[in-house]
């Protein structure tokens, strides 16, 4: 009988393009049938097209069964074809698996080299934690195989088996070990590997190794080899430090001769996160000469970094970084090569180039590293407010004068002179939002680190945060403000300057209307307002800070902001009326009281023009606050005198009468406590404890009056009085029968469950109740 073979499965298939599903469904009735027949032949046929099927999506766990047949089978192709098919197939929770334990047993004992590398294979790929219990011992026992082929693949194939039953790692070890001393070098190379893989999870195990590493880390000359043996002490030198000191001359000689690329990024690499680089032994490069082992990899890492390749080129970026936070001196000397990466193409490259660059600041390259990013944050199109178009921009001019606009078209101070730029294209890498966030927090962290150690000119810093408000292009406004108010809070001379930002950035209307909307740095607003309140005495005062602090899109910002505002107005005006009181002539008092009036005005529009909305609490007294104030400097004022009212030059005593300077969170820890002074003792009467004491039970309700019932006597006198007569016959009344008792036996009952305790809780137990 003539039968498809799988030649001619793929045949059919590519012939009936459009009934395809038709197809496939006949052919699977077709393979139900002949996996029934007999002829193993057909079966092992049939089992390599049900396989194919199986790639393609089709289910073939109910053939199951019969792939175990095919393995079974003595010749070496239909039982390959089994194999093949289980490894494909079969999963952790196939039922059949239980049934091929004496199979792949008989069949890792053939002598038959094929039949036991295809069962090693196999077992490699299905093994269960019951397969790999049985059969872990005849794996081992296949490991001194006279085959050097054999040998590899059991080393590959029990280190598969350890994953699944870990109790045989300790039984393994012992064979690796000596499987480092094979004399087939591909066999040592797999043991490598193997040791490599297991070392992963827990290098401590694999110490005892190190001996026999090292001879081959010294004596191999197969560099992929080489490779993983680097890569191992780069595990193992953590935990036994003696090593660095072992593996220095090892590495630096092949550092300075090795021209795989590969090889020489793993020794990099391990003597950087090994500490090597830090043992005080000279190393000699390719010339002879003897330097710092160090500066030798400083110096082979320009191979990477400056190479065409961006796989290289980006290896070195990271190896880069991890040096620079051992040894920043070293690499401080290659900032030009990385500032040019700075304008890759490729933005995983660019992503590590900052984070390279940000390492490497100092006082003299952290403006023209600034200037840098903020150039490519510029020549994009995620600009926000920006209001020149790309088109108005000369990109291809070496130098670029490109001062930064505020919506109003006024350069910021930070932008004063130019911003170099390479002569390139303008790419559209600094458009993803994740690059963006990236060189805007390495700028935050260029100019803040370690309490502004690489910043001279401060006002230069705040009116650079004030720039990236518009420039961002993505939502950093909690970051901006945070390290905007960080600067003013703790460098008293740039306080000044930080109230001409604050008026700059709450003056532009653009900014303030869309502060609802995603990546308008909106919080920005709230710290520049909290700013020009709270040190307002340091500018002079104007009335129109107080139109800045009320604008009229005051309430489509966020409760805690609104409060911010009222507050700092509130300081505002105070400042202002002292101010103003000095001079006191008729034109000040009817300024004062115009200014008054219509602060009371805009409050009123603001914020009760709508009755029907609560105000939050935070808000409200605040507003009230104010309100009060307001009413107050207006009936002072109600009559021109000689003099201004006291209330105008009192009134800012209630927010400036003592300094509140910056508080370290930790710090109230510091304080001793004093020697004389009893915590423990109660300043005043002690409060009686009333958590346990037991409320008296309420009082019963008064019953209703039954004076009207007839049936109900009022008193105990009125019960009528009946007189026996002792001489008449007592008539004698039949007793009651009683019950028999019944002989039944009584049911068993089960005790009663013991009573459950109960726990009177203390009101300092009871959970707090969120609000």
């Amino acid at each position: 009988m003539f039968e498809k073979t799988l030649t001619d499965l793929i045949q059919g298939l590519r012939a009936n393009k459009r009934n395809e599903a038709e197809y496939i469904q006949r052919s699977l009735s077709e393979i139900q049938r002949e996996v029934q027949l007999s002829d193993m032949h057909q079966k092992s046929v049939a089992v390599d097209k049900i396989n194919y099927l199986h790639m393609l999506g089709y289910d073939m766990n109910w053939a199951n069964f019969n792939v175990v047949e095919v393995m079974a089978s003595p010749r070496f192709g239909e039982k390959r074809s089994g194999y093949l098919a289980a490894m494909q197939s079969f999963h952790q929770d196939t039922d059949v698996l239980m049934l091929t334990t004496n199979l792949i047993r008989k069949d890792l004992a053939s002598a038959n080299i094929m039949e036991v590398s295809v069962a090693l294979d196999g077992l490699a790929q299905v093994a269960t934690h019951e397969l790999a219990q049985d059969l872990f011992d005849d794996v081992l026992a296949v490991m001194g195989h006279v085959r050097p082929y054999i040998r590899k693949k059991a080393l590959v194939c029990a280190c598969r088996l350890v994953g699944r039953y870990a109790e045989g790692l300790s039984a393994f070890v012992p064979l690796l070990k000596d499987r480092l001393d094979d004399p087939d070098p591909t066999v040592v190379a797999a043991a490598v590997s193997v040791v490599c893989e297991l070392a992963r999870t827990d290098p401590r195990s694999y110490l005892s190794l190190a001996p026999k590493l090292y001879r081959l880390l010294t004596t191999s000359a197969n560099n992929w080899m080489l490779i993983k043996i680097v890569k191992l002490f780069a595990w193992l030198t953590p935990i036994e430090p003696r090593l660095a000191k072992k593996l220095h001359a090892p590495l630096s000689h092949l550092v300075s001769t090795t021209t795989a690329m590969s090889l020489l990024y793993e020794c990099i690499n391990t003597a950087v996160a090994g500490n090597i680089i830090d043992v005080q032994l000279p190393a000699v490069d390719s010339v002879g000469r003897e330097m710092d082992f160090a500066s030798l990899c400083a110096r082979k890492l320009e191979q990477f970094y400056e190479s065409r390749d961006h796989n290289l080129r980006y290896v070195g970026l990271v190896t880069l970084a991890q040096l620079q936070a051992r040894r920043p001196e070293l690499v401080a000397a290659h900032y030009n090569t990385i500032m040019r990466c700075l304008d890759d193409p490729d933005m995983s490259i660019r992503m590590r180039a900052i984070e390279a660059i940000s390492g490497m600041a100092t006082r003299k390259t952290l403006v023209p590293t600034v200037k840098r990013l903020m150039s490519q944050l510029v020549l994009s199109n995620t600009v926000a407010l920006q209001p020149n178009s790309r088109a108005e921009l000369n990109v291809e001019s070496e130098t670029l004068d490109l001062p930064l606009l505020d919506a109003a078209g006024a350069s910021l101070v930070s932008a004063q002179g130019t911003i170099v730029s390479p002569k390139i294209d303008v790419s559209d890498v600094a458009d993803n939002p994740e690059y963006r966030l990236a060189a805007i927090d390495a700028i935050i962290d260029m100019c803040s680190r370690q309490s502004y150690a690489n910043t001279s000119d401060f006002e230069w810093y705040v009116a650079t945060l004030a720039d990236l408000v518009y420039i961002a292009g993505v939502d950093v406004g909690l970051r901006l403000s945070e390290r905007l108010l960080d600067v003013t809070v703790r460098v008293r001379q740039v306080r000044a300057f930080s109230i001409k930002m604050a008026r700059r950035l709450l003056s532009d209307s653009c900014l303030v209307d869309r502060s609802c909307s995603d990546g308008t740095n909106s919080p920005v607003l709230s710290t520049s307002a909290y700013i020009l309140g709270e040190y307002c005495m340091l500018q002079p005062s104007s009335a129109e800070d107080i139109g800045l602090l009320l604008p009229s899109g005051l309430s489509k910002l966020s409760d805690e902001q609104q409060a911010v505002f009222v507050q700092a107005a509130m300081k505002v005006y105070a400042n202002w009326l002292k101010d103003v009181s000095g001079y006191w002539n008729p034109e000040i008092w009817e300024l004062v009281r115009s200014v008054t009036s219509s602060t009371q005005h805009t409050l009123s529009s603001l914020f009760m023009g709508n009755a029907c909305v609560a105000l939050p609490l935070q808000v409200a007294s605040r507003l009230r606050m104010f309100a009060e104030i307001l009413k107050t400097v207006s009936l002072a004022t109600s009559n021109l005198g000689d003099s201004a009212p006291p209330v105008c030059a009192e009134l800012q005593y209630l927010f400036s009468a003592y300094e509140l300077n910056p508080v370290s969170a930790a710090a109230q820890g510091k304080v001793p406590v004093p020697e004389d002074l009893d915590l423990d003792t109660y300043i005043g009467e002690p409060i009686p404890d009333t958590t346990h004491k037991v409320m008296p039970p309420p009082s019963p309700a008064p019953r209703p009056s039954r004076a009207k019932d007839p049936f109900i006597l009022p008193s105990v006198d009125d019960i009528p009085m009946v007189a026996l007569q002792l001489d008449s016959p007592v008539h004698a009344h039949k007793p009651r029968k009683t019950k028999k008792k019944s002989r039944r036996k009584p049911k068993p009952r089960s005790p009663s469950p013991p009573p459950v305790p109960v726990d009177i809780v203390d009101d300092e137990d009871m959970p707090e109740v969120s609000k």
